[in-house]
């Protein structure tokens, strides 16, 4: 392989046999100035290895997605404990009625329909007044009345407790003895009755006029004159037949049938659920005054085993109340008395 040198000093240049020259170089001398230099077979350097491209790929263009308003629940309105009135009352119907009237007189209210719920709403609610009735479930009225009065953040709660009289010549007790009631009232009495109640308890009542107090103008019906008679044409007079008419023969007429509907299976078997509700909600009414009215007297028989000698009189006349409102059918699938009974006296720990 030949290749090229030139000297430093002349710059002549000289082809070289790239073989002959060894790995320390050769020395030539120049042949036009006699200098001598030194000629090396130049390295062939390791080319460096290209790094592969890699394609960056273009960058998305950012969107910026503006969520849709989310609509904030507006908070709400606190209520205030001195205005607020918490009834609790099984009797759905009863209950919906005493809530609108005490909203009615510019009070708040909160309608619950067991003891459980009330007590819970008591607590967290602190209310000015509360009515129990006192045939609550789950938890009887004048329990929860007795768990107010011995709380001491509830003491200037006022408790009217309503009863479920149904003998009216049964003796009353003081309110004061109804286990720490401030007030005792009927149920027929709600819910007009609680308005002086809540008058006399200090709360500031205002009366709001409803929608069917806001006063309309009369419109009087427009007078309609009375229809004029029209003439009515008689028919001419149908000559006498001259030959005999021979009488029809007699045609039987069918039995009237029915018009009411077969009767649904399907609303027969809820007929005969809702009549066993209406029996328990009865007997828990029933069991609830015995204990209203006679807890001495039911914690004795109970202590003594014989509650259903002892109170063999309420329990009479607690069947009666059942004879006239429940069928004969249902009340003999068994005694909604005495099962109450025994689970009311098993709930106070002194039956099994």
């Amino acid at each position: 392989m030949k290749m090229v040198a030139g000297c430093p000093k002349c710059s002549a240049r000289y082809r070289v046999d790239a073989d002959r020259i060894g790995p320390d170089g050769a020395k030539l001398r120049c042949t036009k100035c006699s200098a001598v230099f030194l000629v090396r077979v130049p390295r062939v350097q390791d080319v460096a290895p290209v790094p592969p491209v890699v394609e960056t790929p273009a960058e998305a263009p950012v969107v910026t997605v503006t969520p849709p308003p989310v609509d904030t629940p507006l908070p709400a309105p606190e209520i205030d404990p001195a205005r607020l009135v918490i009834i609790a009352d099984s009797n759905e119907a009863r209950g919906k009625k005493s809530a609108e009237a005490v909203a009615r007189w510019g009070l708040a209210q909160h309608l619950v329909h067991d003891g459980v719920e009330a007590m819970l709403s008591i607590q967290r609610m602190l209310p000015a007044a509360v009515v129990l009735d006192a045939a609550l479930p789950k938890m009887f009225g004048f329990q929860v009345c007795e768990v107010i009065k011995r709380n001491e953040s509830l003491r200037n709660t006022r408790v009217v407790l309503v009863g479920a009289i149904h003998d009216q010549d049964r003796y009353r007790r003081n309110p004061t003895d109804l286990y720490g009631a401030d007030v005792y009232i009927e149920g027929p009495d709600l819910p007009d009755g609680l308005k002086s109640i809540l008058e006399e308890a200090g709360l500031p009542l205002n009366e709001v006029a409803g929608p069917d107090a806001i006063a309309r103008p009369r419109v009087e019906p427009a007078a309609v004159p009375p229809p004029t008679p029209e003439a009515v044409s008689l028919p001419s007079p149908v000559p006498e037949a001259d030959f005999e008419i021979k009488s029809s023969p007699a045609v039987e007429t069918p039995d009237p049938v029915s018009d009411q509907p077969m009767a649904d299976p399907q609303d027969e078997g809820r007929e005969v659920v809702a009549e066993r509700e209406r029996a328990l909600r009865l007997a828990r009414i029933a069991v609830s005054e015995m204990l209203l009215y006679s807890p001495d007297k039911f914690d004795d028989a109970i202590r003594d085993g014989n509650l259903e000698q002892a109170l063999d009189l309420e329990i009479q006349e607690a069947r009666a109340l059942l004879r006239q409102r429940v069928s004969e059918e249902i009340r003999a699938e068994t005694d909604f008395i005495i099962d109450e009974l025994k689970r009311v006296a098993a709930e106070r720990g002194g039956l099994g």
